[in-house]
């Protein structure tokens, strides 16, 4: 029975008994805190924890799950993989052992035909309830039904809460697959019992005291994996071997560049393409954290293990074809994602590649060096990943290959010592200041800076030497989520006081950095007034932000992610996960989607949730972040959804215009978007057409001087450059338009600069090519004229001259023209610049043999004009500086020819 099959029937088997079919979840789980999805029951985890309620008393799925806890075992055993199909019924509050284990056991026995007798069961030591059933009612043998500890079947999501003892279905392999043990039986380490479904009786609630209650409401939760069962239903002795891995097996085969592949590396790839595939079509991107590094790490060691079968150029992206070709009908979205999977791979394989080979062979030195103790020191571990971008894991997987072992502690302490050096350059003097103070008995500060700008407070402790206070209330905003600190006014009657900037300490309290706080004292009430320009013009570039951020998904794909910002008053910076930069295209398209919701002025609405609530809306949050019970959204109409505590416009129209300035690479997998928005983005397109104008007005002068250059030596007429002139009245309605929030018309009259400007390099490089021919036509027939000065030398004929504003291809016309003239001849032709001066020496091939080379007639004067040249015996090249000193030059060719 194929796998499709399988998948099929074990579907279309629960909803004829009552279960709705559902589609499994991304690999992406919507709870941030939670990595990646490894089981089938995760989507209904909150059900099972009675947070929320079911629309249906019982459900099926197929869902694709990821585990990296066995990924060293992976390719050496025939049943652990990385990525892998859970297909799972489940019961919230309906049916429960029973009907779980009959249900089992004939979609076993009936539908996919296994024998009974190669079927074996593992209950909970203390299940006598699950025992009874599956001896008594299904009339199973005792000999057949194992009773195993918790540590093999009792399944808890936590060490509280839900929680219930499981029943385990063994397919018996034979005696042949075996320990010999006689003790083997199911939960073995043996490859003879195949556990290939877990039924989970969800009927307990564990308390703190470790106390098992009963739940009111029992759930099923049961998960059989594919891979596993596909080996039994084809009757192969290892999942490696079933249709899901046959035909990328061949196809790695065919690439590898050896005659016999390593079965082991080429199963690791088989392995690690699926994943790969299935993670980028989730909207994962290659990182150094979180589910970008299971990615990349991923990536990496296929890399690697292709390079062991002789694979050494880009190969994964071909490879992940197989993987969609076979599972695009189970999961469409793979072939949604198809390009993108593509590029994502061959970008993060070239990337690998570039540092795989050099990383290999320093390892081998390595080893070299350390073949008694057999021990990898932590620094040449960290040295390798730190210098030459060769991964710690690769290190470790190689060393253990190799009979090494690495000190991981070692290496933990250098690069816990790299992230503290890191953390201490990324932190401002300011903030490293507000870490260093004692705020321990200080009680959190009251920000009350969305609703006011200015109030008045009392300050509760003062820190003379940093020049920082604590206030009871603040309207200051302290340093957070990528918005920098307020700055301001504190006012203790007619004193003022500068606050230069604002930063979180801890447990909620806000610190204030003064220019100074002489005459300051605890108990003080002062004035807090922020500096109300900078912080809306902070305001618009953090609402900007939040419109990149859904402009960059609808644009780019929804698999963008943040990956960092900066918000302050010049202007806004955002990173995001990407493979490569993005299109010129991509940039409009940006900012006229921004500026479209700038100019409906949509109303920038503040709600508070739980994070419950604000996941279930399909709000933004980023994966590690820590959030509270209750959080801060702010909502864009139905067009922008965040989790975020900064500070914002009313309205999207208070924004007024948004630009990008420059779009660049931070790192691997990293892109960058610097913009600016408000006043500041009026400003920088005012700037940008005033740029444009000035540089029409200089290229219309080169190209008026180009013309009658032309126009003297016989070229075409000139053309009336006036038309492309730009009025200061022009300049002027682009800041209306700017003001009016006209994006359409600001996008076209930069685009008209532009492309005067463009124009104009056209002319301009289309006439000075015309002038180049034109001289050289020119310098052709002059230099007919030059053969009557050669004169004889030793019997050779000779030319040295000098020439004015000729470049290197008039001087080559010239000595080629002579060349032809003459026959046999030494030339000697210098050409003088503004700023240099040009030669070229040629001697024609039947004076080499007599001893004439312009190699050393070039050495011969080339030092006086302070340059030098280069070229071979007949032909020399190339220039100086010395410009007034080529008379001399020329002296000193002539008396080397004649001393020859």
């Amino acid at each position: 029975m194929k796998s499709s099959e399988i998948r099929k029937l074990f579907l279309k088997y629960f909803e004829s008994n009552g279960h709705a079919v559902l589609s499994g979840s991304s690999l992406v789980p919507s709870d941030p805190t939670v990595l990646l999805t490894l089981a089938g029951m995760l989507q209904f985890k909150p059900i099972f924890l009675g947070k929320e309620k079911s629309q249906y008393k019982r459900v099926c799925t197929a869902q694709k799950c990821m585990r990296m806890n066995d990924i060293d075992r992976v390719g050496r055993t025939p049943r652990h993989h990385t990525f892998f199909e859970m297909l799972g019924n489940f019961s919230f509050g309906d049916y429960f052992k029973k009907e779980a284990i009959w249900f089992a056991w004939e979609l076993l026995t009936s539908e996919f035909k296994i024998p009974p007798e190669k079927l074996f069961i593992a209950v909970f030591e203390k299940d006598n309830e699950a025992y009874e059933i599956w001896e008594k009612e299904m009339g199973l043998p005792k000999g057949k039904i194992f009773k195993l500890g918790e540590d093999n079947n009792f399944w808890a999501a936590g060490p509280t809460g839900p929680c219930g003892p499981c029943s385990e279905i063994y397919y018996d392999f034979g005696a042949r697959h075996g320990c010999g043990k006689p003790n083997c039986q199911p939960g073995c380490d043996c490859e003879r019992f195949l556990e290939i479904w877990n039924l989970v009786f969800i009927q307990y609630d564990r308390n703190e005291k470790g106390e098992l209650l009963p739940l009111k409401q029992k759930g099923i939760d049961t998960g059989m994996g594919i891979e596993r069962i596909a080996s039994v239903l084809q009757e192969v002795d290892s999942n490696f071997e079933t249709d899901l891995f046959v035909p990328l097996i061949q196809r790695i085969n065919a690439l590898a560049k050896v005659s016999l592949p390593a079965p082991l590396s080429v199963r690791i790839i088989a392995d690690h393409i699926r994943a790969i595939a299935h993670l980028i079509s989730d909207a994962v991107f290659p990182e150094n954290m979180g589910r970008g590094y299971v990615l990349r790490r991923l990536i990496r060691r296929a890399v690697r293990h292709g390079l062991l079968i002789g694979i050494k150029e880009p190969f994964l992206g071909r490879l992940s074809q197989e993987v969609i070709d076979d599972m695009k009908d189970a999961y469409p979205v793979l072939a949604q994602k198809q390009k993108i999977i593509y590029q994502v791979i061959l970008s993060e394989e070239e990337a690998f590649l570039a540092t795989l080979e050099q990383g290999m062979q320093l390892f081998k030195e390595i080893t070299k060096q350390h073949i008694v103790d057999k021990v990898i020191p932590g620094e040449i571990v960290f040295k390798l990943h730190d210098t030459y971008g060769f991964p710690a894991e690769v290190t470790k997987e190689m060393a253990i290959e190799m009979g090494f072992i690495v000190d991981e502690k070692g290496f933990g302490e250098q690069m816990e010592g790299q992230r503290e050096r890191a953390r201490k350059a990324g932190i401002s003097s300011e903030r490293k200041t507000a870490a260093a103070l004692d705020l321990n008995d200080l009680s959190p500060t009251e920000f009350l800076g969305y609703e006011k700008n200015s109030i008045e407070a009392k300050i509760i402790e003062i820190f003379p030497k940093e020049k920082c206070v604590v206030l009871d209330k603040t309207p200051f905003y302290a340093e957070s989520g990528g918005q920098i600190g307020d700055t301001g006014i504190m006012a203790v009657g007619e004193r003022q006081v500068r606050v230069i900037d604002t930063m979180p300490g801890n447990k909620g309290v806000i610190v204030h950095k003064l220019e100074t706080t002489e005459g300051l004292q605890k108990d003080h009430k002062v004035r807090c007034t922020i500096d109300i320009s900078k912080r809306r013009a902070t305001e618009a570039h953090h609402t900007a932000t939040h419109l990149l951020h859904k402009a960059l998904r609808e644009v780019v794909g929804d698999q963008i992610k943040q990956a960092g910002s900066y918000v302050g008053p010049d202007k806004l910076r955002f990173d995001f996960n990407h493979f490569s930069a993005l299109k010129p295209e991509q940039i409009t398209r940006l900012e006229m989607l921004v500026n479209a919701k700038i100019h409906e002025k949509i109303k920038v609405e503040v709600l508070k949730k739980s994070l419950k609530e604000a996941l279930q809306m399909g709000a933004t949050a980023l994966f590690g972040e820590k959030y509270g019970e209750n959080v801060r959204l702010i909502k864009i109409d139905d067009y922008s959804l965040e989790l975020c505590g900064g500070t914002h416009v009313k309205s999207t129209g208070d924004i007024l215009y948004f630009k990008i300035l420059s779009e660049s690479a931070l790192g691997a997998g990293i892109r960058r978007i610097e913009a600016v928005a408000g006043q500041t983005a009026k400003v920088s397109i005012m700037y940008q057409a005033k740029s444009l104008r000035d540089k029409v007005g200089s290229l219309i002068k080169t190209y008026h001087l180009l013309q009658l250059e032309n126009e003297k030596l016989g070229g075409s007429k000139t053309l009336d450059t006036g038309i492309f002139e730009i009025d200061v009245t022009e300049i002027e309605r682009l800041g209306s338009a700017v003001d009016n929030q006209d994006s359409v018309n600001v996008a076209k009259f930069l685009e008209h600069l532009a492309g005067r400007v463009e124009w104009l390099e056209e002319r301009i490089a289309k006439t000075q090519k015309e002038i180049n021919n034109l001289k050289m036509k020119q310098s052709a027939k002059e230099a007919v004229n030059f053969a009557s000065e050669a004169i004889d030398v030793n019997g050779a004929k000779v030319l040295i001259k000098k020439v004015e504003g000729q470049g290197i291809n008039n001087l080559r016309v010239i000595s080629d023209t002579l060349q032809q003239q003459l026959k046999s001849c030494v030339l000697v032709l210098f050409s003088v610049l503004p700023d240099k001066v040009m030669f070229l020496a040629a001697v024609t091939p039947d004076l080499i043999s007599k001893g004439y080379s312009a190699k050393t007639i070039a050495d011969s004067f080339s030092p006086i004009i302070g340059g030098k040249g280069g070229g071979k015996d007949t032909k020399v090249e190339g220039g100086g500086k010395e410009i007034g000193r080529v008379e001399e030059a020329m002296a000193k060719v002539r008396e080397a020819l004649t001393r020859s």
